[in-house]
């Protein structure tokens, strides 16, 4: 599982799917900061209000599906 670096690392991060637009994110579980890619870091991170209000959606996780834990990649 990842974890995020964000909130000291009690968060996990989760792919998601926006049900509306079928686009998939990342979020984490206890901060709710989001990225678009699986790449994890500050200079690409969003929060959870900004991408659902840009949508004119409310930021509950009910508007997500397929949610499941992001898995670290072995190198």
């Amino acid at each position: 599982m990842t974890v995020c670096p964000f909130c000291q690392n009690n968060g996990l991060i989760y792919k998601a799917v926006i049900k509306v637009t079928g686009d998939i994110i990342y979020i984490c579980d206890k901060c709710d900061l989001v990225w678009k890619t699986p790449n994890i870091s500050l200079e690409n991170c969003y929060t959870f209000e900004e991408i659902m209000s840009g949508l004119g959606r409310k930021n509950l996780w009910s508007e997500l599906s397929d949610i499941t834990p992001l898995q670290k990649e072995i190198l």
